[in-house]
């Protein structure tokens, strides 16, 4: 029974986390769209990459993958260090999109209809580097391999990072250079963090 009440409020903490997540990513696209771009990531090679919808789906993940969490361990001290390393590192993102704005890919190619076109519609592009699309899923991906080594789970989680990064680009929401940073994020926040002390008791 105590398990269970620790694991509710784990679940109410993460849902919160969303609520702060999407308050904060729609007032720093406000805050792009207000000042404008600071730097345009766009590299050449990204001229070449093909837009291809049947991607999506794997986009999709990323809103989802901090669920994954929860199955690699549940115990107060993972879950603490997961989560407070989760906060921080979206603290962080959310901060360089509001002080240097970067313009993403165009959204002209995305006629495709349904959800794919009402997300290009709502979507800022102001919110591009780097990217928590793929910060996000590769923070979990490390929590894995530093928690269970490699295991199949763990691997599993490598290759849905893989997949979200690549989706990213194939669905243009994002340029190879925020998918870099992303990534370059996660082990920045992985490692920084590892050397916070967080307490073992549930939150």
């Amino acid at each position: 029974m105590e398990k269970l009440f620790r694991l509710r409020r784990y679940v109410f903490i993460m849902l919160l986390c969303y609520a702060v997540w999407i308050t904060l990513y729609l007032l720093t696209a406000w805050i792009g769209a207000l000042r404008g771009p600071f730097f345009d990531p766009a590299l050449p090679v990204d001229a070449a990459i093909p837009f291809i919808p049947a991607f999506f789906p794997a986009y999709l993940l990323a809103y989802v993958i901090i669920l994954g969490l929860f199955a690699i361990d549940r115990s107060p001290a993972f879950l603490n260090r997961a989560f407070g390393t989760f906060i921080v590192m979206n603290l962080t993102a959310f901060l360089l999109f509001a002080l240097f704005p970067a313009m993403g890919p165009a959204r002209e190619l995305a006629s495709e209809g349904g959800t794919l076109s009402l997300l290009h519609a709502v979507d800022s592009r102001y919110n591009a580097f780097p990217s928590l699309h793929v910060a996000n899923p590769w923070l979990v991906a490390f929590l894995a391999l530093r928690s269970r080594g490699l295991t199949a789970l763990s691997l599993l989680f490598v290759a849905v990072a893989v997949l979200i990064s690549v989706s990213t680009l194939f669905v243009h929401q994002h340029y190879v250079l925020d998918a870099l940073g992303g990534f370059a994020l996660a082990v920045l926040a992985m490692t920084g963090m590892s050397r916070v002390r967080f307490g073992t008791a549930p939150w």
